[in-house]
């Protein structure tokens, strides 16, 4: 049997979970020379970078508490280069963070769609 990693189990998760909010996914897994972003996708207007943040235990904290000052530096300039790259520089765009908390089946227990994570006035 296929022994998928926790990441891939919560993209997994989260993109169901996102689809039924209404976005719709255009890339998972996108990737430049500066890093990856795990999910781009649109939510009304907006063009939504999303990051993923899977936990099988709360024991470090939440998933959503890892993304610190430096990962959302690199997800600011992530979202720059997409925007950039495709000529979206003009698109309301924002980070998302989708937090998942996984029970012992690794099946979802909790998640938490955080819109707008952080205040991006480096766009």
């Amino acid at each position: 049997m296929y022994n998928k990693t926790i990441g891939k189990i919560g993209e997994d998760i989260a993109i169901r979970f996102l689809k039924k909010k209404g976005y719709k996914i255009l890339y998972r897994n996108w990737r430049c020379k500066l890093g990856e972003v795990d999910i781009v996708a649109q939510e009304k207007d907006f063009l939504v970078f999303a990051e993923i943040k899977t936990r099988r235990s709360l024991s470090f904290g939440p998933g959503f508490s890892s993304v610190n000052y430096t990962k959302q530096h690199t997800l600011i300039k992530l979202g720059q280069v997409f925007l950039k790259r495709y000529g979206l520089t003009n698109r309301p765009c924002r980070i998302d963070v989708v937090s998942i908390n996984l029970n012992e089946n690794n099946k979802p227990a909790d998640i938490k769609l955080i819109k707008d994570a952080f205040w991006q006035n480096e766009w």
